[in-house]
């Protein structure tokens, strides 16, 4: 009998995995017919800051700046349909609530990074960018300064920031998720309301650390930190209300 189960579920499994490996072949095959188009959705923030121009030192930079973002991307679309083979895997094995959990935490998980990614996109890449190309021409007495911008060092970089601001998010809306679903609200409204400053404290110190010295970029950053932390209060200062009132 176990010997059956663990030979059905593994052919499950396995066909599952061709499934999400054909997809990402087919994914592949259309990021190369388009790869143009990758590269301008790539290159749109800095195209916004003028004219700018990018060098390559040799051919195979642009052949491997072509493939890290075809690879990148393939891989960026494939993870939803990843998760949702995982979804239905563990259909037959998890409990209603489980997989109701795990439902409501991926759609939320999307349409949260989708908002952040639009907020990366048009707000923080085309301000770090133009910090960047402010150092474009420097008269130090005898000499001037002219920077330019390495097309395969630019893709690394946005695409090492993306992903980690991708990866901090997703972890900051775990904690989240699981502050809500998990903790009861009295212990959250007794950890905002007491150790918030030591929280905004810390993520400043990071995000400064990470981020360039701006000003504008670093008020931005106090306000849009403490409007999160006083949103996630009030919310929660409502709800224990609302218990208390029913």
């Amino acid at each position: 009998m176990y010997s059956r189960l663990i030979y059905f579920y593994s052919l499950e499994l396995l066909f599952r995995l061709i499934y999400i490996f054909v997809s990402f072949i087919f994914c592949l095959s259309v990021a190369s017919l388009n790869s143009h188009y990758l590269l301008f959705f790539e290159f749109y923030p800095f195209v916004q800051l003028g004219q700018r121009k990018f060098i390559a030192t040799n051919v195979m930079d642009l052949f491997n700046t072509l493939w890290l973002l075809i690879i990148f991307k393939s891989l960026f679309f494939v993870f939803p349909y990843w998760l949702f083979h995982l979804y239905k895997f563990n259909s037959s094995s998890w409990y209603f609530y489980q997989l109701k959990f795990f439902k409501q935490f991926f759609l939320l998980f999307i349409c949260f990074f989708f908002v952040s990614f639009l907020i990366f996109y048009f707000i923080f890449l085309p301000c770090i960018l133009f910090l960047f190309t402010k150092l474009d021409v420097g008269h130090i007495n005898l000499f001037e300064i002219f920077m330019e911008f390495r097309i395969l060092s630019y893709v690394k970089w946005v695409l090492t920031f993306q992903y980690f601001i991708s990866t901090f998010n997703l972890i900051l809306f775990l904690v989240i998720f699981h502050f809500y679903f998990f903790v009861k609200l009295n212990s959250i409204y007794f950890v905002i309301k007491y150790y918030r400053k030591f929280f905004i404290f810390i993520i400043l110190f990071i995000l400064f650390l990470l981020m360039p010295s701006d000003g504008f970029m670093q008020g931005f950053l106090v306000g849009f930190i403490f409007l999160i932390f006083e949103a996630v209060f009030l919310f929660v200062c409502y709800k224990l209300c609302y218990k208390n009132k029913f």
